[in-house]
């Protein structure tokens, strides 16, 4: 679960205003801090962890410093400003996503064999996924707009974890329905690390989808987030 700093997006959201989105402005920790009535101490630190997050840089000039907001820092103030407008002027409802069912890598079937991935799949999701996921390519514009909103909905944590070998990344996992079947529980992932592209969903579910569904490559799936199946706050804005 990410824990995220009023203060961070207060600071990106006036340096943006004074023009450090394209640009290195001159922007000391003393302005930032009269802009969210900080001291100058407090401002410093707030700096330094966003550098440290690398949503902004600083180039050094004289005695003091330039700073502008990165492509990081800005996404994140996109994401942070998607989930707030869903917050406020959206009441329930869904995202769908039309695609056609594909062949992955056969990365999937590997992961889900993880003990220290199975053990929080069947703590926090409730089920030990079937080995392997579903992959999807998605289809049409709509679904690939719908894609940069899923971050505004909530969803369950899957820590990364270390062993002898290597470290893995952490796992998002956003409850969903396939092809309207309400029987069938099954979650988008979305992966620290993956080798797919933005267009490609991956879908896990306690039974071989393909099969209870009759699937193949080449049909059309459509995958659906629902509000009302949140389960987690997606942040913690403190």
């Amino acid at each position: 679960m990410q824990d995220i700093k009023y203060d961070y997006v207060i600071t990106l959201a006036k340096l943006l205003l004074k023009g450090a989105k394209d640009n290195f402005i001159e922007f000391t920790s003393t302005d930032v801090g009269i802009e969210i009535n900080k001291s100058q101490q407090a401002a410093s630190k707030i700096i330094l962890e966003l550098q440290e997050m690398k949503y902004v840089e600083r180039v050094k000039k004289g005695h003091g410093y330039m700073i502008r907001v990165t492509e990081e820092g800005l996404s994140f103030v996109k994401k942070m400003s998607d989930y707030l407008n869903l917050a406020v002027y959206s009441s329930p409802g869904n995202i769908h996503f039309n695609g056609i069912l594909v062949s992955g890598m056969g990365e999937g079937k590997y992961y889900m064999s993880l003990e220290g991935y199975r053990k929080q799949f069947e703590k926090k999701i409730g089920y030990i996924p079937y080995p392997g996921t579903l992959n999807i390519k998605m289809i049409d514009s709509l679904s690939l707009e719908n894609r940069e909103k899923i971050e505004c909905f909530r969803y369950q944590f899957i820590d990364g974890f270390s062993d002898s070998e290597r470290t893995y990344g952490w796992v998002k996992c956003y409850p969903t329905t396939l092809n309207g079947d309400e029987n069938i529980q099954s979650d988008l992932l979305i992966l620290e690390r993956t080798h797919h592209d933005k267009n490609m969903l991956e879908i896990i579910a306690p039974v071989n989808i393909k099969q209870v569904l009759h699937l193949k490559n080449g049909d059309n799936v459509k995958v659906t987030l629902q509000n009302s199946k949140r389960r987690t706050e997606s942040y913690i804005i403190n």
